[in-house]
């Protein structure tokens, strides 16, 4: 079974609204012909952890996809416009110590993942991924840490549940992919924009997820 899994309802709304999905819980649902679940696991790095795992506990879930929205950092900006939908490939897991020299990560926990690009395709044909995203357990609303932060992870974009996700499919050996649309820049606009753009980023999302899953 494929599992479409976001942060919260809302960006999996517009994909449930016009599919045949059938409503197992409050934040959990079916498609009524096809092998395929759609579920909100949870806000940032612990919460969506535990849900990502408790779904795939209870669902015998073969393949995943992470949808949703995430911020561009400003060097890419121009690259990755708004609401324009992108597929990283690279997830990095960060923190503002390590940035300023005055943390580090142990040696032994891992902070990098790569996916596989063939299952990346497979999952999602007709889509180019590529890209870094850098997931960090805030949100950056400062512009000069958002350059700072760009700089030193060479990341393309920022994203709460990204690097959660791509471990827990990375452990379990299960083949996963991001789809994401861009609602911000990452800065001190990231906030405004974003409320003003989630919305339709998460109709850009099922559009084409609809299309690319052959979703009825």
């Amino acid at each position: 079974m494929l599992l479409i899994t976001a942060a919260v309802i809302e960006e999996l709304r517009p994909l449930l609204e016009d599919s045949l999905f059938i409503p197992l819980a409050d934040d959990i649902f079916r498609h009524a012909s096809k092998p395929v679940l759609a579920a909100a696991a949870g806000i940032g790095l612990v919460d969506f952890t535990a849900g990502l795992e408790e779904l795939f506990s209870r669902f015998r879930i073969s393949r995943a996809l992470l949808t949703g929205t995430c911020g561009v950092y400003p060097a890419a900006g121009d690259r990755f416009p708004l609401k324009s939908l992108v597929s990283p490939l690279r997830i990095t897991l960060g923190d503002a110590s390590e940035i300023a020299g005055s943390g580090y990560f142990p040696g032994p926990m891992a902070c990098r993942c790569e996916l596989d690009e063939a299952s990346v395709a497979g999952l999602l044909p007709g889509t180019e991924p590529g890209g870094h995203c850098l997931t960090l357990a805030s949100i950056t609303s400062d512009d000069a840490a958002a350059r700072r932060a760009g700089e030193f992870y060479r990341v393309d974009f920022e994203q709460m549940e990204a690097f959660s996700f791509a471990r827990v499919c990375q452990r379990r050996e299960i083949p996963a992919a991001l789809l994401l649309a861009v609602a911000n820049l990452v800065g001190s606009r990231g906030h405004r924009q974003w409320r003003e753009n989630a919305g339709a980023c998460a109709e850009v999302c099922a559009r084409a997820l609809k299309t690319r899953l052959d979703l009825p």
